[in-house]
């Protein structure tokens, strides 16, 4: 296990990942009737591309500080036998409970004894940073037309809950800014997920002057995203910050993996380089060159992959997993006792 500050050789996994993507090349050459050039080829450019990445790859934080932030001081609650479970922490503030990354669902999660809050960062047309999860404003408020589009003081007007079961109870809440969202959950005593939507600049300069201005999020906050690049540029930034890589099967070319909605419905030609890319990113992920690049401490996996082999794979590569987003009470108690992973869930009943 590599240990804060210093960064090992690339571990087996990561290499041959490696020696797997230039096996082409070998391949290629070799039915040329080039064996022996192509073995030396391959050999040199493997060597090369493991130098390279040992170079590049950044330094995980220390696995005290990273097991504190994920896991909590005590671990969590413990069952039965004393023995403690792992965390719970409320998806997008727990929107089945509440109108979502709102502060009524902070306040909410919190009186359902939530143990964090796990919710998105998003960015106004004039680049303020508020909690939201969607590119468009349909879904969840009385707007109209992408977010991007509309400034922030036209965003406030909007009611965060209309669309909202219960949104009787929580009439003309507004869309928080981050600020106000990390405010609310440090008052609460509550553990913090910042879920970074895309990568962008503004969000690794905005992420890092948070953690600086408020120093106790880097014991009680972890920073994650589906976009690698994302968190490698944060962590070059502030490599202090607990980071997750976030992952889903068909993230690239579905929006919607259950349902297989394509990202691009118009150009079979683009979906069928979004598949590619899913597999590039597949492999790069569980070959081990993304947590290696990248020094990230854990994973949020879709729970639909998760299995006791699953875990353990990562355990042992002394990464944390954690779950998303379990919501019925036996997925969350196979998760939790079984497979002893925290998780991040939309409602906070049977939790």
């Amino acid at each position: 296990m590599r240990e804060a500050g210093c960064v090992g050789c690339p571990p087996l996994n990561v290499v041959g990942t490696v020696v797997r993507a230039f096996g082409a090349l070998f391949l290629a050459c070799a039915f040329q009737q080039q064996l022996m050039a192509s073995l030396y080829i391959a050999a040199v450019v493997v060597a090369l591309a493991c130098y390279a990445i040992h170079r590049a790859a950044l330094p995980r934080v220390d696995d005290a500080l990273a097991a504190e932030v994920i896991l909590g001081v005590d671990g969590g609650r413990g069952d039965g036998d004393n023995e403690p479970l792992p965390l719970v922490f409320a998806h997008r503030g727990g929107g089945h409970d509440a109108p979502e990354n709102t502060l009524a669902a902070i306040r909410e999660a919190k009186r359902n004894n939530a143990s964090g809050i796990e919710f998105d960062l998003s960015f106004t047309h004039d680049s303020v940073a508020v909690l939201f999860h969607d590119d468009t404003l349909e879904r969840t408020t009385n707007g109209e037309g992408p977010l991007a589009s509309i400034t922030f003081e036209a965003l406030r007007k909007l009611d965060a809950a209309t669309n909202h079961p219960f949104a009787d109870r929580y009439a003309d809440e507004r869309v928080p800014t981050l600020e106000e969202g990390v405010e609310e959950c440090v008052r609460l005593g509550l553990r913090l997920i910042l879920d970074v939507k895309e990568y962008d600049h503004r969000a690794v300069a905005l992420v890092d002057e948070l953690f600086r201005k408020r120093p106790e999020l880097y014991r009680r906050a972890l920073v994650a995203s589906f976009y690698p690049q994302f968190i490698y540029a944060l962590r070059r930034q502030n490599p202090d910050i607990v980071t997750a890589l976030t992952w889903r099967p068909g993230f690239v070319a579905y929006e919607d993996i259950e349902n297989l909605r394509p990202r691009y419905k118009s150009s079979y030609t683009k979906h069928l380089f979004a598949r590619v890319g899913d597999w590039v990113l597949d492999r790069a992920l569980h070959g081990g060159l993304l947590p290696y690049l990248t020094g990230a401490s854990a994973l949020l996996i879709c729970k639909n992959v998760l299995s006791a082999e699953y875990v353990r794979s990562w355990k042992d590569q002394g990464l944390h997993v954690l779950a998303w987003t379990p919501n019925h009470p036996a997925e969350k108690e196979f998760l939790r006792k079984v497979l002893r992973v925290p998780i991040i869930t939309d409602t906070l009943r049977h939790a």
